[in-house]
């Protein structure tokens, strides 16, 4: 877990152009502190959030609490907490940086930037498995080092 980004910035926008209606399901995946999570509720949307660390679950409880939005914030693995369940939207600021070769895996704080070797670990497990929780018609977005760059 880390102070929210540029990147949570661009998503945080992006809500903006998903031509959704108010109490639209919305999917944060790897909420971290909750930033789009919050900005998503604010905007009327029923937000469910996940994170595999148990103190990004805290705070992004916290957070929720302190701004007054009803967030299901839930611990666990990408999308296993919510396995079943379908979403309009999923938003995801995952790890894309790669990590040096030969270090093992990371621990601690260190894991919320764990891309893997070529940066694409997680990135890749979310268009796989995104789909399968998506309404027809609904969408998923995230942001990597090139949409970044071009924003």
């Amino acid at each position: 877990m880390y102070a929210p980004q540029e990147d949570t910035e661009l998503l945080a926008g992006a809500l903006s152009d998903e031509p959704l209606p108010p109490g639209a399901e919305v999917l944060d995946v790897g909420t971290g502190t909750g930033a789009l999570a919050l900005e998503a509720a604010r905007r009327g949307f029923r937000v469910t959030a996940v994170d595999v660390s148990r103190r990004a679950v805290w705070a992004a409880r916290l957070n929720a609490v302190r701004a007054g939005f009803p967030v299901r914030i839930r611990h666990g693995n990408l999308f296993d907490p919510v396995r079943g369940e379908s979403f309009d939207l999923v938003l995801a600021n995952p790890p894309y940086v790669p990590a040096p070769d030969g270090t093992g895996r990371p621990r601690g704080a260190a894991r919320a930037w764990d891309a893997g070797g070529d940066g694409r670990l997680v990135v890749d497990r979310i268009c796989r498995e995104a789909p399968d929780l998506l309404r027809p018609a609904g969408c998923c977005c995230w942001c990597s080092p090139r949409s970044a760059a071009r924003t």
